[in-house]
């Protein structure tokens, strides 16, 4: 079964305004939880009848009951600062904007006060109308984005957080298996090694990015071995970020596939997962290092820009990944997710758009894999 997925979507989809008011009414106190509930399931019912529409192989409930992609596990460990931080960043047309960052400080020892995704799952478990993926933030991430030197007092180094956040993941993971979910997918473990100047800024810190990607790779692979089984299909997804991105499709490319050949050289073997769910321009070399028994899912259908990709250009690239790998262990999907920041700016086309571009990966992996 890990092999036979040819469409997919990697994360969250884009929320409908009534999601979005709600969620915003609710942070207000203007609503309770369970009127937050009821908007949730209508918004994800709507999800799941557009991906069976589109025809896609996996289902997911579109990350809608987060503010963020990687939200969940704040929202259900404490130990995090209270607020979201703001940042100044740049958008595409030059102006600085001022947007809401979703990865909190640690400020204090972590506690779990909740499961992270069982309503998620529970709500799939009833409602998906076929196969379905839960996603979740790698521990390496949430380690690595919550640990700051002078706030996170009540751990000594960042190894020290990130044992505690695997721990937690673990335990979920191991209590999704056991409930049966078969898909689980954590995101954006590696996005420091993603490009050749972030490897070049870790050597610049004194520090050896070979001994600090290996350690997150153990990090990461204590939290699959522990539901490693028959039928569960396991993946590893990292992005280049969708919000406030420049706008790119496969006709246009701004960016060079090759920047992730240090990273792919090193994951391929060493990550025990079945699945690699990556963006990619061009440039297909790297895939010769794909082991036999693990799928790359290529992301050449962006997120980033509403206008939709010539089928012919997809096929061309499926091909030209072809040469490197067995097209039998390649598949399709979208690049990253199309409302990776869950609030109003982080979505680049309407829902009708989105709709097309997840139609035309399933009609395009229908047309290479029947």
């Amino acid at each position: 079964m890990t092999g036979s997925f040819r469409a997919e979507q990697i994360g969250s989809l884009i929320r409908p305004d009534a999601l979005l008011d709600a969620r915003d009414a609710y942070r207000e106190g203007r609503i309770d939880l369970a009127a937050l509930r009821r908007a949730e399931d209508e918004a994800i019912a709507t999800a799941l009848q557009m991906q069976k529409q589109a025809g896609l192989d996996v289902f997911s409930d579109g990350e809608m009951r987060r503010d963020a992609w990687q939200t969940n596990f704040s929202e259900a460990v404490h130990g995090f600062e209270d607020e979201y931080p703001m940042r100044e960043t740049k958008a595409p047309d030059g102006s600085i904007v001022q947007v809401e960052v979703h990865s909190k400080a640690v400020v204090s020892r972590l506690q779990q006060h909740r499961r992270i995704v069982d309503v998620d799952a529970s709500y799939m478990t009833q409602h998906a109308p076929g196969p379905f993926k839960i996603t979740m933030p790698s521990p390496a991430l949430t380690a690595r984005a919550g640990y700051r030197p002078g706030r996170t007092a009540d751990y000594e180094t960042y190894d020290a957080l990130a044992a505690d956040v695997a721990a937690i993941v673990r335990d979920e993971m191991l209590a999704l298996v056991e409930s049966g979910v078969t898909y689980i997918q954590l995101d954006e473990g590696f996005t420091n090694f993603h490009t050749q100047a972030g490897v070049e800024a870790i050597r610049a810190q004194g520090l050896d990015p070979e001994v600090i990607l290996a350690r997150q790779i153990e990090l990461e692979n204590s939290c699959y071995e522990a539901v490693r089984r028959e039928g569960v299909t396991l993946a590893s997804h990292v992005c280049r970020g969708s919000r406030t991105s420049a706008p790119k499709s496969l006709s246009t490319p701004e960016r060079d596939s090759r920047e992730w050949d240090w990273l792919c050289e090193r994951l391929f073997g060493a990550l025990h997962v079945n699945r690699f769910l990556f963006e990619w321009d061009n440039s297909f070399e790297v895939l010769r290092h794909l082991p036999a028994g693990k799928t790359f899912v290529l992301g050449i259908v962006t997120s980033l820009d509403g206008s939709l990709e010539s089928q012919d250009d997809l096929l061309r690239c499926i091909e030209a990944a072809s040469k490197y790998c067995p097209v039998d262990r390649l598949a399709l999907s979208s690049q990253c997710g199309y409302q990776g920041s869950g609030t109003r700016d982080g979505s680049h086309m309407t829902i009708e758009q989105q709709q097309r571009k997840l139609e035309l990966v399933a009609e395009t992996a229908r047309k290479v894999w029947g």
